[in-house]
Parts: C-alpha cells; sequence; structure tokens
C-alpha cells in the first residue's frame, strides 16, 4: 500500500515576483518619481530571492540595473560616467565622501543643474569592498555618504555591519534627500511588505487578505 504524504504540493510561484503563497505584485507603488538610481549589483546578487534592489527597479521609472563583472565594466554606466550633462554620485562612507545633504543641495541650487545620478553598491558589504578596489573606472567617481543614526527594519540576512541598511533602504533615504517623501514612504510600504510575504512564504503560509 502506498504511502500518504501529509505535506501539501508547493504551489505554482507568481510568474513576475517568484513567491508562491503569496503574490506580491498588487504591494508595487505605481511612482512618479525623478530620482535616478544606478544599481551596481554584483553578480551572484542577480539570482537572490532576498535581493532588495529589485524593489528599486520595480517602483522607480529611472532604476537601472548594471551587473558588475571584474573584467568587463557595465558599458552603459561607463557611458553616464563619460556624460558630461550627468552628475553621478556613489552612495558609499569613505573619507573623502561628501555628506548626502550637501552634495544634493550643492548640485540642485545651480542654474545649470545637472540630473544627479545615484550609483548603490548592490551587494554584501564584503562583496561591495571588493568591488571597489577592483573597479579603477569608479577612483574619480564623488562620493556621498549617508546621514548618521540610521537604522534597518531589514531582517532576512544575518552578519550585516550595525547600523547598515539594505538597498532598497538607502533608495528610500535617497529620494528623501530629494525632496520625495510622499514616494519613499511608499517604498517604504512595498518594502515592509515584501519581507512580511518573504517570511509568509519560507513558511508555507497564506496571508490572510483584509
Amino acid at each position: 500500500m502506498e504511502k500518504v504524504s501529509r505535506m501539501a504540493e508547493k504551489p505554482t510561484p507568481c510568474p513576475s515576483c517568484g513567491f508562491h503563497y503569496n503574490c506580491l505584485c498588487e504591494a508595487v507603488p505605481k511612482l512618479d518619481s525623478q530620482v535616478r538610481i544606478e544599481l551596481l549589483m554584483h553578480e551572484t546578487e542577480t539570482g537572490r530571492a532576498t535581493n532588495t534592489g529589485q524593489l528599486l527597479e520595480n517602483a522607480l521609472p529611472y532604476c537601472r540595473r548594471h551587473v558588475w563583472q571584474r573584467k568587463e565594466p557595465p558599458l552603459e554606466l561607463l557611458t553616464l560616467l563619460a556624460d558630461p550633462a550627468a552628475q553621478p554620485y556613489l552612495v558609499f562612507p569613505s573619507e573623502g565622501a561628501v555628506a548626502l545633504e550637501k552634495a544634493v543641495n550643492r548640485t540642485t541650487s545651480k542654474p545649470e543643474a545637472k540630473p544627479i545620478h545615484f550609483i548603490i553598491i548592490d551587494a554584501t558589504w564584503q562583496q561591495a569592498r571588493k568591488m571597489l578596489r577592483q573597479s579603477p573606472w569608479l577612483e574619480d567617481v564623488p562620493m556621498v555618504t549617508l546621514p548618521e543614526g540610521l537604522s534597518t527594519r531589514y531582517a532576512l540576512r544575518r552578519n550585516q555591519p550595525e547600523g547598515s541598511l539594505c538597498t532598497c533602504e538607502v533608495g528610500m533615504v535617497l529620494m528623501d534627500a530629494m525632496g520625495e517623501t510622499e514616494n519613499a514612504a511608499a517604498v517604504g510600504q512595498y518594502f515592509d511588505k515584501f519581507m512580511q510575504v518573504f517570511e509568509a512564504d519560507r513558511q508555507h503560509q497564506t496571508l490572510q487578505k483584509l
């Protein structure tokens, strides 16, 4: 006599968001944002379900992904860095980095203000430092650092430095700095829903809809 498995068959994942038990697609905000974000994504992040850069890609009309490879710099990002009509800023804490608010005020206050493109390294902290060391084409890009005292709500990865933010949270801080407070709040709600759905999917649970 055949044994009957007690475990229910896993539902087919949503072809868009990839979750099995709860679809996240309806939670994606459609924003009229002018904030330009360039995600310099480590190639291992492209397949990670815990990656939050994808949330910015889904929500923001001017967010692009550039996959980092040591021997082949992303051509589209190199083209941007060479464009005299654009103002790129690499978001990373370093001794030479300028405070985010100061950099934004300095750039946007000029009559001939160039559009700001924020480059976020989308990787673990260990990978991000290695990526910087192995990317000489980033050496001349001015750096900005986020305000102090920020705290993360991200709980899907362990062993991250205290006080560090995930990629989506960095994007929210940048939107706030650019005066898009409501958009930052909308992305924050989407981010919280993502974490809730992720945990429910991991537990094979269906969330109750209100």
